[in-house]
């Protein structure tokens, strides 16, 4: 079985995280697959650029952060 295959079994869901500090707003984005055994597990992954182009403007406005 392909990883794929065996990813397409589980429950997988993609999570960003945003923190906005006095240097700007900061992106973290990680894969958390939910393994048979009901464990779960989490791969670091980059934020794509509409996602944070889309956090942004939710969170900033037209203002830059």
């Amino acid at each position: 079985m392909s990883t794929a295959q065996s990813l397409s079994n589980q429950n997988v869901y993609g999570v960003t995280y945003a923190t906005v500090d006095g240097s700007g707003i900061h992106f973290e984005s990680e894969l958390a697959i939910q393994l048979s055994d009901g464990t779960l597990t989490t791969l670091r992954m980059p934020t794509h650029l509409s996602e944070r182009q889309a956090i942004q403007q939710l969170v900033c406005g037209r203002q830059a952060c």
